[in-house]
């Protein structure tokens, strides 16, 4: 009887790994897609890297050098992109230069 409980936690445990390998594919097509649209829209070229706990995702954008102008209005149009390129609702985004 003891053996099976164990089996069975093992089954659950390994469906929802599985079940976040498709989560986590998604978003680094997501961030890979961020930091190629960062480069052709903004000219700007990016670290795009995310968090997804308890489906809440963040995002953190680390640029290469800081953006040219007001920088609140990159970090907007940045937040913008980011919102547009990623499947799953974003948060926050937190930029860095």
């Amino acid at each position: 009887m003891r053996m099976s409980e164990g089996l069975g936690a093992w089954v659950l445990a390994g469906t929802i790994f599985l079940s976040g390998c498709g989560t986590l594919k998604e978003g680094l097509e997501d961030s890979k897609r961020t930091t190629s649209a960062l480069k052709s829209e903004l000219g700007l070229d990016a670290r795009v890297s995310f968090r997804t706990v308890n489906g809440h995702t963040s995002v953190a954008v680390q640029l290469a050098s800081p953006p040219s102008g007001d920088a609140a209005a990159a970090k907007r149009t940045i937040a913008d992109v980011v919102n547009r390129n990623f499947r799953a609702k974003v948060e926050r985004v937190d930029v860095s230069f």
